[in-house]
């Protein structure tokens, strides 16, 4: 599927055929192509239409998932790793010029949705050059990942409230749950990572051909939301940590709780058991021949365990 916006100042029109827009684009306008699931028929319209290296359609081939950048000189080709609604991540290659950019991607990604609907709203995207459209495309692609740790930490928040209360304690589910957790921000955490280099690559002055003061400003300051990304996720793996604390936590009360019963059980019978069998003893005493004494034996016990559970209530144990 291929969508194309041509971005003119403050218009946005849907172009049809993309092919016959590329000798209107403007100084003030940029024309953003975004190609779903493309074709070996798409691609080689891309390389013919927009003089592509030969080389760029080898790599647009490719199955690798890694961001790469690769200056063409006229144009960069920038692969990044977006997010697709599920949060599993996919590989997005950008092609990137002075007045054009290219997305392609295999599945649905949803920071290019995003991204697409706002920009279809907005008036001023036709003002930026190829670089400071990708700066911005970088940047909602940065929020998907933030959105992302944002999520977890309420799923982390939910557990957390059902173990403070009762609700939840170390169980297989509950285990699966929070590895399963841990899995997913170690995957997205590397996936961050593995943009410093191509984002730091986009910072730098070599790229002056078809960059701009504002972009490697853009990208600058990009590089800084990359590290606070970064940092979520760190900051995400110590709240699954700590969600993993508060269930052994809440466990080790409730193992308390039920300690504290059986063990105030035991003192309750504890005395009884100890009377009966000491009248249990096989001895001929002359008190064995009255049965009333049974009954006061019976009494015996009953007094101690109902002292005994005064004595716990007055030093709030129970």
């Amino acid at each position: 599927m291929a969508t194309a916006l041509l971005f003119d100042r403050d218009r946005v029109d849907e172009v049809d055929d993309w092919t016959d827009s590329l000798p209107k684009v403007g100084r003030s306008a940029i024309l953003w192509i975004d190609l779903e699931q493309p074709t070996e028929d798409d691609v080689e319209q891309l390389v013919a239409a927009f003089d592509l290296e030969p080389g760029t359609a080898k790599d647009l081939r490719r199955k690798e998932v890694e961001p790469r950048l690769v200056d063409h000189g006229k144009y960069l080709h920038v692969t990044v790793i977006g997010l697709s609604d599920e949060r599993e991540t996919a590989r997005v290659d950008c092609l990137v010029s002075e007045r054009w950019l290219v997305t392609l991607h295999d599945t649905p990604v949803e920071v290019v949705d995003r991204f697409r609907a706002l920009a279809e709203g907005s008036g001023t995207v036709g003002m930026l050059d190829g670089l400071g459209f990708l700066a911005n495309l970088l940047e909602w692609a940065l929020s998907s990942y933030f959105d992302a740790f944002e999520t977890l930490e309420q799923d982390l928040e939910e557990i957390d409230a059902k173990a403070m209360s009762g609700k939840a304690s170390v169980t297989d589910e509950v285990l699966a749950g929070l590895v399963e957790m841990r899995r997913e921000v170690g995957r997205l955490r590397r996936a961050l990572v593995s943009h410093r280099e191509v984002v730091l690559a986009l910072t730098r002055p070599e790229l002056e051909a078809i960059a701009s003061s504002d972009s490697a400003e853009r990208f600058t300051f990009l590089r800084d939301r990359l590290e606070e990304a970064v940092q979520a996720s760190r900051d995400a793996r110590e709240s699954i940590v700590g969600s993993f604390d508060v269930l052994l936590a809440s466990t080790g009360q409730r193992t308390n709780e039920i300690m504290k019963v059986l063990t105030l059980a035991s003192v309750l019978l504890l005395p009884g058991a100890l009377i009966a069998g000491v009248m249990g003893m096989n001895f001929k005493i002359g008190i064995f021949e009255n049965a009333a004494y049974f009954w006061v034996v019976v009494a015996i016990i009953a007094t101690v365990a109902v002292a005994t559970v005064a004595i716990a209530r007055a030093r709030e144990w129970i």
